[in-house]
């Protein structure tokens, strides 16, 4: 049960903060998507923007919202790409509007990795 309501957010999250670039299966294949193990970070993507010469062009909330899923998939590529983690979870916290901490808290409760 957690799983599918864990992609499901995990959806909502990605499709809220706009951030569908960055992640893989992309456009109409993403919508059909129903299981979180189906959908992965586009690292190569992010690195591109990254590298660019704006750098990412996000908010602070939809930064540190990737920053969190890349990290749910993938822990050390997060590190090695943002250098810099999403830092406490005050920080987090405040960088986000309303809709985005409701996303994090559900995210954390859904969570289909904690131990069984």
């Amino acid at each position: 049960m957690f799983e599918e309501e864990f992609t499901k957010i995990v959806k909502e999250a990605i499709n809220y903060n706009e951030l569908n670039r960055y992640f893989l299966p992309s456009s109409e294949k993403f919508a059909a998507v129903s299981s979180h193990f189906d959908i992965k970070p586009d690292i190569s993507a992010i690195e591109s923007d990254k590298a660019s010469k704006g750098g990412l062009k996000l908010s602070h909330a939809q930064r540190r919202m990737l920053i969190l899923l890349v990290a749910l998939w993938e822990g050390r590529e997060a590190d090695r790409i943002f250098q810099e983690g999403i830092g406490s979870i005050g920080k987090l916290i405040h960088s986000m509007d309303r809709n985005n901490r409701e996303l994090v808290a559900d995210l954390i409760i859904t969570y289909p990795g904690w131990g069984n």
